[in-house]
Order: C-alpha cells, then structure tokens, then sequence
C-alpha cells in the first residue's frame, strides 16, 4: 500500500557547518502538524544529518548540489530510520541570504508500505558567525580560509564590489583589485640556414628549423621578421651581394609556399660579404658564413598563476 499526503503544516530548522567552499553538513529537525493522509491524520517529527557537495560552477547564477542525508522519522510514535539522496540548485538573495531547493528520494527502513518516497524541499539559508563562503550550502559559523564574500562570482578570492577585473579564469592569481597579475617574459628565437658554395637552394633538413619559427609567427600574430643574406669571401663583391639577396629571397619562399606565412610578415635583404660569422681562412669558417639568418626577441604577456 501507499500513503499519500494531502497537506502539512509546521517548522523547520536547521543548523550547518562548512567545512570547505564545496562541502558542508547540516543538523535539521523537522516538526508537521497532524496532516492528512489517505487513511488518517498523522504527525510526524524527523531529525537528520545532512551532507551538501557544491559543484564548481553555476548556470545563470543558480548553482547545482548534490546532497545525502541520514536520519530518523516518526510517523505518530512509530521510528523509522531514513536515508535520502538527491540533488538541487540554490541562488544568492544577498551576501547573507541564499535560497535553495532540492528534489530528494527517501528510502524508509522498517516501514510497513512504500519503500521510498520524493520529496521537493525549498528554503532560506541564513549566514550568521563570520565571512560566508561563496554559495555555501548550509548554515555557517566556522571561519573560513578564503577572504572572498559570497558574492563572487569568478571567485577569485576578491567580492564582486571591489573587483575591477570580472570573470578571471580560475587559474590566474589576482591582485587585491581582483585582476590577473602580468608577468613578461622574454622570448628569443634564432634561425640560420647554411647553404653549399655559389647555391641559394634551401635544403630540406633546415625545414624543422624553419618551421619552428613560422609556429611562433602563427602563435604571435604581430611578429614580422627581416631574412638577412650572408656569402663567404669568394667570388666578386658584386656577385657576392646578388647571390645573398638570393639566399634570403629562398627562405622567405619556404617561409611562404611550404608554412602559409603571408609574404607581408616576412622580408628579404642581402649583405654580402661584409659581416662574415667566422673566418675566410678555412673550409669551415667559410661554411659557417654562407648562410640566411634572423633573430626574433619578442616580450610575451603572461599572468602570474595560481
């Protein structure tokens, strides 16, 4: 058989504490007058321990939690034990007045009909004793590590009223005006492509090389970069000049065909013979200086984490 319930009337009263921003507990009793049933009028009088977990977020400035309780339930003398789990969403009124509701099912031990009923509940949490914490699910008293009112919505540590900087990603740390802390850094980046005697063809093992820096142009969109075009000293200055100024125009090429680069980010000048990285006395500093090169410094923006 099962009971079904037509009307109540009575009080509730409930006592919690928050043990961190997301988990609470809480202390309730709960007294109904005689109510009507299908098959009389009963009085029933409960007292439970409840557990809330808040979720880390909110839709719409509602946010969702998920609750489980244990207690005792007298149906007019008659103790049975109960056990109840579900979940709800609760809003902040003010600083100190949040307003929730859940959708529970109760399992009854030892009861003679049903097994298990649902139930929607809906109240008023008031915080008293000290700094709420934001969207607690309970009643609170304990002090709390964190320094942010309850109305702070990227929750940041730092109240809704006094934060200059909203919606800062979680894993930022602020400042006391609720804005993300700078931290330059100093990106540097260099590329040399060597090239055989009296060539201008780019040989395909500086592709890795040349790909790293067109990643970067791709990630930093304002970095545009000059391709400088170096010869060793064999050859006539003038030959020497035209064949850099080749050199340089055939990593710009690469740059362009083979990584998507846009020919406007990239230029191309020649020089020659004229700064030379090694000496023109051996194979291998003449090696050394026939080669296309640039350096990128740039100073990136980021935020002091978490």
């Amino acid at each position: 058989d099962s009971v079904a319930l037509e009307g109540d009337e009575g009080y509730y009263f409930g006592l919690g504490y928050d043990f961190s921003d997301q988990v609470s507990a809480e202390f309730s009793l709960v007294e109904l007058e005689p109510n009507k049933f299908a098959g009389g009028s009963v009085d029933i009088d409960q007292w439970k321990v409840d557990g809330f977990f808040d979720f880390d977020f909110d839709i719409a400035g509602f946010q969702p939690f998920a609750v489980t309780g244990l207690g005792n339930t007298n149906f007019d003398g008659d103790n049975e034990m109960t056990w109840d789990l579900g979940g709800g969403v609760k809003y902040e009124i003010t600083e100190n007045i949040v307003w929730r509701t859940a959708l529970r099912s109760f399992q009854y031990f030892d009861r003679d009909h049903e097994d298990s009923d649902l139930g929607i509940d809906s109240s008023l949490i008031f915080y008293f004793g000290g700094a709420k914490r934001p969207q607690a699910g309970a009643t609170s008293t304990p002090a709390l590590t964190r320094t942010a009112s309850a109305s702070d919505a990227d929750r940041d540590g730092v109240a809704d009223a006094n934060d200059d900087c909203a919606e800062t990603p979680r894993n930022y740390a602020v400042d006391s005006d609720g804005c993300p802390i700078p931290v330059e850094e100093i990106a540097r980046l260099e590329l040399m492509v060597n090239f055989d005697f009296d060539k201008s063809d780019v040989k395909a093992e500086y592709f890795d090389e040349i790909q790293e820096v067109t990643d970067f142009m791709k990630q930093y969109s304002d970095v545009v970069i000059e391709l400088e075009g170096h010869t060793d000293s064999r050859g006539t200055p003038v030959y020497n000049q035209s064949l850099s100024e080749r050199r340089a125009a055939a990593v710009r090429q690469v740059m362009i065909d083979q990584f998507g680069i846009s020919s406007a980010r990239v230029s191309s000048s020649g020089l020659g013979e004229l700064q030379p990285a090694s000496t023109n006395d051996t194979d291998a500093g003449r090696a050394d200086n026939r080669r296309v090169m640039t350096v990128i410094i740039k100073t990136l923006q980021n935020y002091q984490p978490r």
